[in-house]
């Protein structure tokens, strides 16, 4: 019986060791992966491939209100293209574009409503506080509608 079972554990063996044999060619002739077609590169730690992954940090942008509302926008209405800009880091430089645009229709807006509406007496300050806050809240309800809840 032992000499029986030494004799099957040897072709056991020789299996296994024909078996890695195989499985070294396998490796080394393996295809590309898809994060490797696109120049990602792998770090090998105790025989695991690890890809390597730098997020990018967006520091010292800041976005402004409507940047601001333009992110809460994006996440609660597109979350798949709001989930791709923080993936590709470009989340705070876009919301900055959006701030940026939103800030300088605002003020085209206003100095087009005030130059169509003159006030009637240029020495009161409270007449032009009232049309100022009317062009300003014309101007701010364009700028919402027209750039903050925009898909960009």
């Amino acid at each position: 019986m032992r000499s029986r079972s030494t004799a099957s554990r040897k072709a056991l063996a020789a299996a296994w060791a024909e078996q890695d044999r195989g499985m070294e060619g396998v490796a080394m002739s393996r295809e590309l992966s898809i994060y490797e077609t696109m120049g990602g590169t792998y770090t090998e730690v105790d025989g695991v491939l690890y890809p390597d992954i730098k997020v990018s940090v967006e520091a010292g942008v800041w976005v402004g209100k409507y940047g601001l509302l333009w992110m809460d926008y994006m996440k609660s209405n597109y979350v798949e293209r709001y989930n791709h800009h923080i993936r590709m880091g470009t989340l705070n430089t876009k919301a900055f574009g959006v701030n940026e645009e939103a800030y300088e229709m605002l003020e085209e807006i206003v100095n087009q409503y005030l130059a169509k509406h003159k006030p009637r007496n240029e020495a009161s300050t409270m007449e032009m506080w009232k049309l100022r806050e009317q062009a300003k809240q014309m101007a701010e309800e364009f700028v919402l509608n027209d750039i903050v809840r925009q898909y960009h």
